[in-house]
């Protein structure tokens, strides 16, 4: 019976763990680092179940045979372990009608087998746990800016199609938008380089979504997200807010996260802008990360968070959990 429970649990560990990592492959043919460990995980899970289903099998004879052995009134029972062969063989006297014999294969080396896989799965759980409990704990270390700051705002880019913005890229500049109508006296650096498939940088695509009235109000509801997400009430903005290019500098070179921030930086720097204290504007998991970079330049950070759809979490989450336990040794 605990077999069975256990195949089921493996089970619906693996149909969540599906659900949780296939949308960014199916929906947008999006398969990275963190939807690999994803489906690595709902692999493990998988196995696990079949193991438990297969034992409950093996064992079900096993049960009926004690089952008509225990029912007997005179009927006496044996184990005797052949270490040899590792089985074990029940010798069986029932008054004087005679001696027979029969193999159950429950042996001693067996038992010992069941309790060194049942280690084996305990010290992978554990090492499951470990990896994402070491990431989550820093993911939620970062403070978030709260409204009335001056400091100036670094936004990391991640991804273009073609001269659009990936919805990420898109909830990232709306959360860089209201952070700028909120806060009038900061300055944006809007951080990222031209990768394959991008027509144009992700920097300059930034730019022109904060910066042009028509690609501002293309999909309002981007915008009201991110006014949600901060408590800010919709009816303050009756319509999208428009950026002043004065207040965008670009910074067009960056393929990861310490350069990003590193060139961000150098930006501000050189424009003459206070760069003691910053904010970054990206998704939640990502924050740590860049804010541990913008302290190894000097800078204290706070976050500003954009949104992120639920379909992205699980395998961006994991992807950043990886990325902060490699980066540690580096």
């Amino acid at each position: 019976m605990k077999n069975k429970v256990g195949g089921v649990i493996g089970l619906i560990l693996t149909a969540l763990l599906l659900v949780l990592y296939l949308p960014p492959l199916v929906m947008y043919g999006i398969l990275d680092i963190g939807g690999i460990i994803g489906f690595v995980l709902a692999a493990l899970a998988l196995i696990f179940a079949i193991q438990q289903f297969r034992k409950a099998a093996d064992d079900a004879p096993k049960r009926e045979y004690d089952k008509s052995v225990s029912g007997g009134t005179r009927g006496r029972l044996h184990r005797m372990y052949n270490h040899d062969m590792g089985r074990s063989t029940v010798l069986i006297e029932r008054g004087g009608l005679g001696r027979f014999t029969a193999d159950t294969s429950i042996g001693y080396d067996g038992d010992k087998t069941s309790h060194a896989g049942l280690i084996a799965w305990i010290v992978i759980l554990l090492i499951i746990v470990a990896f994402f409990a070491q990431g989550l704990v820093r993911m939620f270390s970062v403070n978030e800016a709260g409204s009335g700051s001056s400091s100036n705002v670094i936004v990391l880019g991640c991804g273009v199609r073609g001269t659009n913005p990936t919805i990420m890229l898109r909830q990232r500049i709306e959360a860089a938008r209201l952070y700028l109508a909120e806060n009038p006296k900061a300055v944006a650096v809007v951080s990222g380089g031209k990768g394959p498939g991008e027509d144009i940088s992700e920097a300059e695509c930034m730019k022109q979504y904060l910066t042009d009235a028509t690609k501002a109000s293309s999909d309002k509801d981007y915008f009201y997200q991110a006014c949600d997400m901060h408590g800010v009430p919709e009816k303050n903005y009756s319509e999208v807010p428009v950026i002043d290019k004065k207040r965008i500098l670009t910074e067009t070179k960056s393929v990861n996260t310490r350069q990003n921030i590193s060139n961000s930086i150098n930006t501000l720097v050189m424009s003459k802008k206070d760069v003691s204290n910053v904010v970054i504007v990206t998704q939640w998991y990502h924050e740590y990360r860049a804010a541990n970079e913008a302290l190894v330049h000097g800078s204290n950070a706070l976050a500003y968070s954009a949104a992120i759809d639920w379909w992205g979490v699980a395998t961006y989450t994991t992807r950043e959990c990886l990325s902060i336990l490699y980066y540690s040794f580096l």
